[in-house]
C-alpha cells in the first residue's frame, strides 16, 4: 500500500515588483505585489518485493609456509570464480585479500629463542568472494558448491536490484509530481489566485531494506560428519521487501 505526506508553507509579500517572480542570486523568488510563494513537500513509497539474492563467502588456509598460503589461497580462488562467471547470469567480485602471521598457542609468561618463535609461528590467509543474481536458486546451488571447495559462509541476503528500484522510483514520482500539482491548484484556488508556475523543483529518491533477519532460515545438516563422497546441503533464502521512497520538494509562484 502506498502512502503520501504533504507538509505545505506559504509567504506572502507586499514588496510591489514587476509582475512576474525575479529569482535573487541566492535563489530566493522575489514576488511581485499579490504574488504568494508556496513551498510544498511530498513523499511517495511503496514496499517492493526483493528479487537478488547476494552471498558472500571467504577461503582461509593456514601453513608454516606464507608461499603455500597463497598458493592454495590464488588456485582454489581462480578456480571457483572461474565455474562462477561460465554462468552469464550470476554476477561475480572477489573482495579483501590479506595474510598474516600469528602464535596459535601464545605463552608470554615463557622466553623462547628466536628459533623456537619461527617454529611455533602460522601464516593464515583469507580472501572474499561475493556473486549475486536474480536468479536465486543458482546462487543457492552455487552456494553449496563453493562451500564443497573449502569456502565458509560470509553472508546470504536479498536485495532489490538497482533497476527494479529505478522502476519503482519512476512510478513514484510521477505520483508525487501529481500531488504537488493538485495542491498548488487547491491553494491557488483557495486564495483567489489566478493561476500557479513551479519555479524551483527539487527530487530525492531512496530504498532500503525493511528491517528483517539476513536469512529466514538455512538449510537443516545431518548430525554427522560430511564424508568426502557426501553432497552439502543447499542454504534456503526468502526475499524480503525494501521501502522505496521519493521525495518532492518544490516552490511555486501563485498569480494574483
Amino acid at each position: 500500500m502506498k502512502r503520501y505526506f504533504l507538509t505545505i508553507l506559504a509567504v506572502v509579500s507586499g514588496v510591489a515588483f514587476s509582475s512576474s517572480a525575479v529569482l535573487a542570486q541566492d535563489r530566493t523568488p522575489v514576488l511581485g505585489k499579490g504574488q504568494v510563494l508556496v513551498t510544498l513537500s511530498a513523499q511517495d513509497q511503496v514496499e517492493a518485493e526483493q528479487d537478488m539474492l547476494v552471498a558472500g563467502m571467504r577461503i582461509e588456509v593456514e601453513d608454516a609456509d606464507s608461499r603455500i598460503v597463497q598458493d592454495k589461497i590464488n588456485k582454489l580462488m581462480k578456480k571457483v570464480v572461474d565455474q562462477l562467471k561460465s554462468d552469464k547470469d550470476i554476477e561475480v567480485s572477489t573482495g579483501q585479500y590479506y595474510v598474516y602471521i600469528y602464535d596459535p598457542n601464545p605463552q608470554p609468561k615463557v622466553i623462547l629463542s628466536l628459533t623456537e618463535q619461527k617454529k611455533r609461528e602460522i601464516w593464515k590467509g583469507s580472501q572474499t568472494l561475493d556473486f549475486k543474481s536474480k536468479d536465486s536458486q543458482k546462487i543457492l546451488d552455487a552456494v553449496a558448491k563453493v562451500q564443497e571447495a573449502g569456502f565458509v559462509m560470509n553472508g546470504l541476503s536479498y536485495t532489490l536490484s538497482p533497476d527494479k528500484a529505478e522502476g519503482y522510483k519512476d512510478e513514484l514520482l510521477v505520483g508525487a509530481l501529481k500531488k504537488i500539482q493538485d495542491k498548488a491548484a487547491l491553494i491557488a484556488k483557495s486564495l483567489d489566485k489566478s493561476s500557479y508556475e513551479i519555479v524551483d523543483l527539487n527530487v530525492d529518491g531512496s530504498y532500503m531494506p525493511t528491517p528483517m533477519p539476513m536469512m529466514r532460515g538455512m538449510a537443516k545438516m545431518e548430525m554427522m560428519s560430511i564424508g568426502a563422497s557426501d553432497a552439502m546441503s543447499a542454504p534456503v533464502a526468502e526475499p524480503g521487501k525494501s521501502t522505496v521512497n521519493v521525495n518532492v520538494n518544490a516552490r511555486v509562484i501563485l498569480q494574483p
